[in-house]
């Protein structure tokens, strides 16, 4: 790797403007939703600021298309930088939600750091994506066995919600995110750039209809880690997979890293064990 790669360099930053911009429109609209709460009504400054939110997560779609398709950034380089974009929210929170800051997620916080910092050490040149270097094979089976999982769960969370359905959700959104990524960085290659354009917009709205299904049985904080989690994890598979991306044992323990520091800062292992033992109790006594 030389010195100074343009390419590299533009491909991180502007992948992390995206995560920014997805995890601050959250945080906006947490902040707007609170405030149209209090106010119980839907015409105050509140909506007008839920809207800028909503548009800040609609752009992440856009922003983090141009370091994959126009500077060739490899997905297992941009996927990880979602920890920081959590990072962002919890100290928007911190800020503006007026929220207080747990050890738990500080050490999160430490985690994310240095898992994305070896990452980027790591890092190889970006290279242009060819058509050899796609299968389409993997990509139809990958994507299949998705689908077969997909369709029957979703179909059970609407007849049966409860807390762990809300979790395999968001599980199951965060391998549509990562077939989103997928499929903007084949929109690289030019002779499917077209088909890809259109595939990244379909994956995208099903991640936010899925997303936003599984708020509504568990709590963010159970969504997330589990959401972030498997993005990243199933990202970097599909880019070794599908796309021959390459990758290296120390980018490997980054993304430990991260991956540990994304659930140690969202998840509250023993709130949730005491709630899960909880119900247990009342359905036996029931």
């Amino acid at each position: 790797m030389g010195i100074f790669n343009s390419d590299l360099f533009f491909g991180v930053l502007i992948g992390l403007i995206a995560y920014i911009s997805l995890y601050i429109g959250k945080g906006i609209q947490k902040y707007a939703i609170v405030g149209l709460q209090e106010e119980k009504t839907i015409k105050s400054k509140h909506s007008g600021i839920w809207i800028f939110g909503t548009v800040l997560t609609a752009l992440f779609v856009f922003i983090q298309w141009v370091p994959l398709a126009v500077f060739h950034t490899p997905m297992n380089l941009i996927a990880p930088l979602e920890g920081v974009g959590l990072i962002t929210l919890l100290i928007f929170s911190f800020f503006v939600l007026k929220e207080s800051i747990s050890k738990e997620e500080i050490m999160g916080v430490i985690l994310i750091l240095a898992g994305t910092v070896i990452i980027n050490v790591a890092a190889k040149n970006p290279v242009e994506l060819l058509q050899e270097d796609f299968t389409l094979n993997a990509f139809l089976i990958a994507l299949g066995i998705l689908l077969f999982i997909s369709i029957p769960l979703n179909i059970i969370a609407f007849r049966k919600p409860s807390n762990i359905i809300g979790i395999l959700l968001g599980l199951n959104a965060g391998c549509f995110m990562a077939f989103q990524t997928l499929a903007k960085r084949l929109s690289d290659i030019g002779e499917l750039a077209l088909i890809f354009t259109f595939i990244t917009f379909a994956f995208a709205t099903i991640t936010l209809a899925i997303t936003q299904f599984a708020f509504t049985m568990a709590r963010a904080n159970v969504v997330v880690p589990s959401f972030a989690s498997t993005s990243i994890i199933l990202t970097i598979v599909l880019g070794i997979l599908v796309i021959n991306e390459k990758i290296v044992n120390l980018q490997i323990a980054g993304i430990v890293l991260i991956i540990t520091g994304i659930i140690t800062m969202n998840l509250n292992l023993k709130s949730l064990i005491e709630k899960m033992m909880k119900n247990k109790t009342n359905q036996n006594i029931s």
